[in-house]
């Protein structure tokens, strides 16, 4: 009879765990960026922006859009803003880690604005407006919502020159 019930007991506790298991995997947040418009949205308005004061548009790179991402899921996992990365990277070394070979880089970030048209308003009042009409030519942008955070929205956006990359089609 003991036998049965110390078994009895470990197949209670068997089907306890995996329960739990499931509970907790199903309350972990998921960490995948939301696809959306709102990087092209972004692009749209920071060259709509750059047109107004007779400068040319960006173009994309998938090189500086993987640099764009890495940090956006960062700052998405860790409900933080900054242009250093909880890793201690910075721009430079994002964009280099890309795979970018560039003459000059800049970043701007965001969070809590829910669109591009808030998020240029931001940064066209502060020091981030040097980036948006600097003398750059390629751009990756990404931007990653998550409703379990604090701030929700994020936007990272990387600006860079290169005599040796060029703009995705």
């Amino acid at each position: 009879m003991f036998v049965l019930q110390q078994s009895t007991l470990a197949l209670l506790l068997s089907f306890a765990s995996v329960s739990s298991a499931t509970n907790l995997q199903q309350m972990a947040p998921d960490f995948s960026p939301v696809v959306s418009s709102q990087p092209s949205d972004l692009v749209a308005h920071v060259n709509m922006e750059r047109a107004n004061h007779g400068l040319a548009n960006l173009c994309t790179n998938h090189k500086l859009q993987a640099a764009a991402e890495r940090h956006i899921m960062d700052q998405f996992k860790t409900d933080f803003m900054s242009d250093t990365g909880t890793d201690n990277s910075h721009p430079e070394q994002r964009i280099t880690d890309a795979g970018f070979e560039w003459q000059s880089v800049a970043e701007s970030v965001d969070a809590g604005d829910a669109n591009a048209t808030d998020v240029l308003n931001w940064w066209m009042k502060g020091e981030n407006r040097e980036n948006v009409l600097g003398k750059y030519t390629m751009v990756g942008t990404a931007y990653v919502y998550n409703e379990m955070t604090f701030n929700k929205h994020y936007w990272v956006q990387v600006y860079a020159t290169s005599s040796s990359e060029h703009c995705d089609s």
